[in-house]
């Protein structure tokens, strides 16, 4: 009788004992491992945002310097022909250089016309021919300044004449003072997929 009365305790605490572990234990132990899970993917999110975080940081201590290489690069090769700009800037830089500037002219495109010009990639180029006249010394100074100009320009050739009238002295020594007439052909180059028109 003892040993009945002895067992039926065990049983209902083992009984308690299943029913907390089957109501209570398991389901938290599922809880607290999902909670771990959740808990590493939120450590890697937070590192990605971070790093994130860090690129940006970088990227903004970039962005003036950027900004004036884009602004420098639009001033050099602009959004399209801006030819009244392109003639004010050639003149300038006559006038910098102290030659006359006696024309300017552009070829006709080779495609003009055609109505079917395939973009092409890169910048458009604005080919131009321009005759001045002034000293040896003037006209390298104004490749000098054409060169130093905002706007890009390549200075492909030119040809040279001298005047017939020297500056006296010895054959040669009036060289540097001779007014010269020489045609340049440069190119100037604008964002753009083709050239479909003529500068003039």
């Amino acid at each position: 009788m003892s040993r009945r009365v002895l067992v039926i305790p065990i049983l209902v605490a083992l009984v308690v004992m299943a029913a907390w572990y089957a109501g209570f234990y398991r389901p938290e132990t599922s809880n607290i491992k999902s909670l771990q899970a959740k808990q590493q993917v939120a450590a890697a999110s937070l590192l990605a945002f971070e790093t994130r975080y860090a690129s940006l940081l970088q990227s903004k201590r970039h962005l003036p310097a950027e900004r004036a290489a884009l602004a420098k690069l639009q001033r050099a090769v602009p959004n399209g022909p801006e030819l009244d700009n392109l003639v004010t800037t050639l003149y300038s830089a006559a006038s910098d250089a102290g030659v006359t500037l006696g024309s300017i002219g552009s070829p006709e495109p080779a495609n003009f016309g055609s109505g079917g010009s395939a973009a092409t990639p890169g910048p458009a180029e604005v080919s131009l021919s321009i005759s001045v006249t002034g000293t040896p010394g003037q006209l390298e100074d104004l490749v000098r300044v054409l060169n130093s100009e905002a706007r890009l320009f390549v200075v492909d050739n030119f040809s040279v004449s001298l005047s017939s009238a020297g500056t006296g002295g010895p054959a040669g020594s009036g060289a540097k003072g001779q007014q010269t007439g020489t045609s340049l052909n440069l190119r100037a180059f604008y964002a753009s997929s083709n050239v479909n028109t003529a500068a003039s």
